[in-house]
């Protein structure tokens, strides 16, 4: 693969897909209609909070439906407050649970970016046909994604050691 097609797809193509998938992960759930507990002419609601409409003539529920469940309501099926079910999982608007989950959205997202990386750079070692400057490039591309994937976990253990052992903020436990 010649170097400008290579630089085209890494530094056009994964920003390029990067922000489509924040855009449909934060912009197109708001645009989205969320069902709306409307009651029906006997005072029943129809759907509930997960979306599951009419259950005397739709017994499926839909999928996910279980985890919102638990996100939304308590074992004593009471409502929980600031409690919010999105395409991220469960979030929450307390800033403890806020922190925590945002936390680990961001760490899964950059861990999972290290990964793809690494498999890059050893498909270029792999394809790299004896050239030694794309062999080069490609342990370079290694062996920095595999350091990135260090500092990923070391940051995770120095956030919950300096976060909830050092200070106690709330959310870092």
């Amino acid at each position: 693969m010649p170097k400008k097609l290579f630089y085209l797809l890494f530094v056009i193509c994964l920003p390029a897909v990067l922000v489509g998938y924040l855009f449909s992960v934060f912009v197109s759930p708001s645009l989205a209609q969320v069902p709306t507990i409307s009651p029906s002419p006997t005072g029943q609601p129809t759907c509930d909070l997960c979306g599951w409409c009419n259950q005397t003539v739709n017994p499926t529920p839909p999928p996910n439906w279980q985890q919102c469940q638990t996100c939304l309501y308590d074992a004593a099926g009471a409502e929980i407050p600031k409690h919010y079910y999105t395409v991220l999982g469960c979030l929450s608007t307390e800033p403890q649970e806020f922190v925590k989950s945002i936390l680990g959205v961001v760490f899964s997202i950059s861990g999972g970016i290290a990964f793809l990386a690494v498999l890059g750079g050893s498909a270029i070692v792999l394809t790299s046909t004896g050239d030694p400057e794309r062999l080069q490039f490609g342990k370079d591309m290694v062996t920095s994604s595999i350091f990135g994937l260090l500092l990923i976990i070391f940051s995770i253990f120095l956030l919950r050691f300096v976060g909830y052992d050092v200070l106690r903020i709330p959310g870092f436990g």
